[in-house]
C-alpha cells in the first residue's frame, strides 16, 4: 500500500521536477533554488530548499510557496498600473545601435547647415 505524501517531506530536485507546474527539468528547479525567477515587478523570488550533505531537497509545500510568492510579487507589479513603466533596459547592440543613428542624425544636420549656409540662408 502507498502512502500519501506529506507536504513536508523532502524531494530531490528531479523528483521536486516531477510534480513542479509545466513539468521543469531538474537543472531548472536547481536555478530556481540558486538564482531564482525575476517577477514582473523585478524581485527576484527564490525556491526555497536545504541541502542534505551533497544533495539539495525541497519539499512539496515550499514548490507551492515559491508559485504563490511568484504569483503574489507579479500582482503587486500589475496593481500598480497607474506608475509609468519603467524604461526599456537596452542590450549593448541596441546602445551601439542607437550611437550610430545619433551619429548619422548629427552628420545629417551638419551637412544641411553646411548647404544653408553655402546657400546664403
Amino acid at each position: 500500500m502507498h502512502e500519501q505524501s506529506n507536504d513536508n517531506e523532502h524531494l530531490t530536485l528531479p523528483q521536486a521536477a516531477k510534480i513542479a507546474p509545466g513539468r521543469p527539468s531538474a537543472n531548472c528547479v536547481w536555478r530556481w533554488c540558486r538564482e531564482g525567477v525575476k517577477s514582473r515587478s523585478g524581485e527576484r523570488v527564490r525556491l526555497k530548499h536545504i541541502r542534505v550533505g551533497g544533495r539539495i531537497d525541497t519539499t512539496r509545500a515550499w514548490i507551492e510557496a515559491f508559485g504563490a510568492e511568484l504569483a503574489d510579487a507579479d500582482a503587486r507589479h500589475f496593481d500598480r498600473s497607474d506608475e509609468p513603466a519603467p524604461p526599456a533596459r537596452r542590450s549593448r547592440r541596441g546602445r551601439q545601435r542607437a550611437a550610430r543613428q545619433r551619429d548619422a542624425i548629427r552628420r545629417q544636420h551638419d551637412e544641411a547647415e553646411k548647404r544653408l549656409k553655402e546657400a546664403g540662408l
